[in-house]
């Protein structure tokens, strides 16, 4: 079969090759049709046909995608100098960088050591994978550069956590000669402590030989193994430079088991073994541990741990903790000493203002819930449903520089994001975006946003918004597209208009091919069991996980299983809300714990953050959407706002 040779004047002068008078007229549209054929007669390596086609592209903003995807395809019949042209002709391109580090590992792979020492001096990469590949190359070159890979090598091994597996081979080339010696495996043992990674800890334990740094390592195991046999003393057998890591680790361990005995230990100790600067870690973990767990002796310990409430984390864990006991005085004495910033926050000034009501139910609060009810926010709504005010959106909107705005999608990187984005190569897309946003200055980042949201990149959009801190820029923030489809599917399983489309804007910012890190897909992140199962409950067709990225499919599926939380959960949609993030199984236990609290309470006591977070956006945004689209809007309904701390107790009602 005949293979295309890509030669370095091929490589060059292709880009000069077009016809630039047909190309003016050709749509962008057209260009993308155009582009997507050229991959396909690439792929089917039709050069000659691929080729014709190819020169007619000089002007689309994707061509250079041309040239790499050519590139890799003749990989095999590259020299480094086509490379290293392609790369410097495009070295302003995410996939220079790509080529880059294909070719350094095609190199590897063929074990041409000389040409990827020298490529990787040409152009280096910063990655410990690279580096290891390259002096490995080294290795096996001269006898200067073997001894001096070879020192590298300890360098590259001693640190406290696991190294890539293009690192394998040079380690395996440096233990040959000897290493590591023991001490070099007792130095990095503890490292790996110092990064609690026991793992790792326990295979160099096995490369220790010396006897005193066996006895080091063993003093350690002893105190690991049984941390509540823990002594001053027996953390002197341990040597100085790593007693305070060790102590570190060592006291959060004896937390997981036995946390009233560890704090306590901890507290009467932490001042003999460490710095007040060090003690913060193990401090703070604990406190906040014993607060989110709802721990029987959770403030009497706190008041142990933190006395003077200096920890922030452990202060706002007690405050919750005090609200789950409607300790009104706590929560007061809690917000009192919480940082400046942390004052003026709407969450913490609306529980200042319950508690106070409660502890001085007589006194006028009238002027502080109206300024609060102003805020747009979950706890700003919460004080206009209180107050019977009108939630205030506070928006503003920018007056646009049409002719930059003009501009700056003209710039190169920003039109081949766009092309990208059209084509759902998403990954590549944000990769083009980041380096269109790291040259523009701050008005030019101003209006990105909105090139963003006209191309229906709304992740993008909301993403460039928080980035500014426009946080009253409401076109930006809350777009909303597929909006007959929402409608249509709320409606269809009797949630209120606004509730799915808070749901997608939360999980995904209407990215309609948005994937998490545990699986789920799609606008309104459906997990492709749970996908499953709900349209066999609902005989939605569904047959592919792949479904999930077609929005009417993933709104279809996620507005019936939102509708299905929602009844399960006696049509609250603050419990709905919890169980479409943190699953049913968990509002559920959560119910059984405090389910008998007041629904703001519990709510601010969600243990998970995440969820705790999730369920006040979602509320809140179902808000926002219900003005922005001209409807009533309300947070709660007339019974749940009965339910809310203020309305428990007569005496409160404002």
């Amino acid at each position: 079969m005949h293979r295309f040779i890509y030669t370095p004047l091929a490589f060059l002068t292709l880009s000069i090759l077009s016809i630039t008078n047909a190309s003016a007229t050709v749509s962008i549209d057209t260009q993308r049709k155009q582009f997507l054929q050229a991959e396909s007669l690439l792929k089917k390596n039709k050069l000659p046909d691929y080729q014709k086609l190819r020169s007619q592209l000089d002007s689309y903003p994707l061509a250079p995608y041309l040239d790499y995807q050519q590139t890799l395809l003749n990989l095999n019949e590259s020299e480094s100098k086509q490379v290293s042209a392609f790369i410097d002709k495009y070295s302003d391109l995410p996939i220079a960088n790509r080529l880059n580090r294909t070719w350094l590992n095609h190199l590897n792979n063929q074990k041409q050591w000389k040409l990827y020492a020298q490529h990787f001096a040409a152009y280096p990469v910063s990655n410990t994978h690279y580096e290891c590949q390259q002096q490995f190359a080294l290795f096996n070159g001269t006898k200067k550069q073997k001894r001096s890979a070879l020192y590298k090598a300890r360098e590259l091994w001693l640190v406290g956590n696991s190294q890539p597996k293009a690192c394998d081979p040079l380690f395996k080339a440096w233990m040959a000669t000897g290493r590591p010696t023991s001490s070099e495996a007792h130095d990095r043992f503890w490292l790996s402590i110092a990064q609690n990674n026991i793992k790792l800890a326990r295979y160099l334990d096995k490369k220790i030989t010396n006897k005193k740094q066996t006895a080091n390592s063993s003093a350690f195991w002893s105190l690991y193994n049984k941390p509540e046999t823990f002594t001053p003393q027996k953390l002197d057998k341990i040597p100085e430079a790593h007693r305070v890591a060790t102590a570190k680790l060592i006291f959060k361990r004896w937390y997981r088991s036995q946390p009233i005995t560890a704090v306590n230990a901890w507290v009467k100790h932490r001042d003999q073994l460490m710095p007040i600067s060090d003690q913060l870690t193990v401090t703070e973990y604990m406190g906040v541990r014993l607060n989110r767990n709802y721990h029987s002796r959770a403030i009497e310990l706190s008041t142990l741990l933190d006395p003077d409430y200096k920890v922030n984390a452990i202060i706002e864990s007690r405050i919750r903790n005090a609200l789950a006991q409607q300790n009104w005085k706590a929560v007061r004495e809690g917000v009192k000493h919480l940082n400046e910033e942390q004052k003026v926050d709407p969450k913490w000034q609306y529980w200042d203002l319950i508690a106070e009501r409660h502890l001085a139910p007589h006194q006028n609060h009238k002027q502080q819930i109206e300024l609060l009810s102003k805020d747009r926010s979950f706890y700003g709504f919460l004080a206009a449903e209180l107050n019977n005010s009108p939630f205030e959106l506070n928006a503003k909107i920018d007056t646009l520089n049409n002719e930059a705005l003009a501009q700056l999608k003209q710039q190169p990187a920003v039109t081949r994001a766009r092309e990208l984005f059209k084509l759902g190569r998403l990954t590549e897309a944000n990769r083009e975006w980041n380096l269109a946003l790291a040259s523009m200055n701050e008005e030019e980042t101003n209006l990105a946003g909105y090139i963003a949201k006209s191309w229906g990149w709304h992740l993008q959009a909301i993403i460039n918004a928080a980035k500014t801190k426009r946080w009253d820029h409401i076109e930006l923030r809350f777009p909303h597209p597929h909006a007959n489809l929402f409608k249509t599917y709320a409606s269809k399983n009797d949630l209120d208009l606004s509730f799915p489309v808070a749901i997608a804007r939360q999980e995904s910012a209407f990215l309609y091919n948005a994937q998490s890190r545990v699986g789920a897909r799609g606008l309104m992140q459906l997990m492709p069991k749970t996908a499953k199962q709900t349209a066999k409950k609902h005989k939605v067709p569904y047959k592919r996980t792949s479904q999930l990225y077609d929005p009417e499919t993933n709104i279809t599926l996620g507005s019936a299983y939102l509708g299905d939380m929602l009844k399960r959960f006696n049509n609250n949609p603050a419990y709905a809300s919890a169980a479409y993030n943190a699953g049913p199984h968990r509002v559920k236990k959560w119910l059984k714990q405090r389910g008998h609290l007041p629904l703001d309470i519990w709510i601010e006591t969600i243990p998970f953050k995440e969820t705790r977070k999730y369920v006040q956006n979602v509320l809140a945004f179902r808000v926002i959407y219900d003005r922005l689209e001209g409807r009533e809007a309300s947070l709660l309904t007339e019974k749940q706002v009965k339910l809310l701390a203020l309305n428990q107790n007569k005496k409160t009602a404002l």
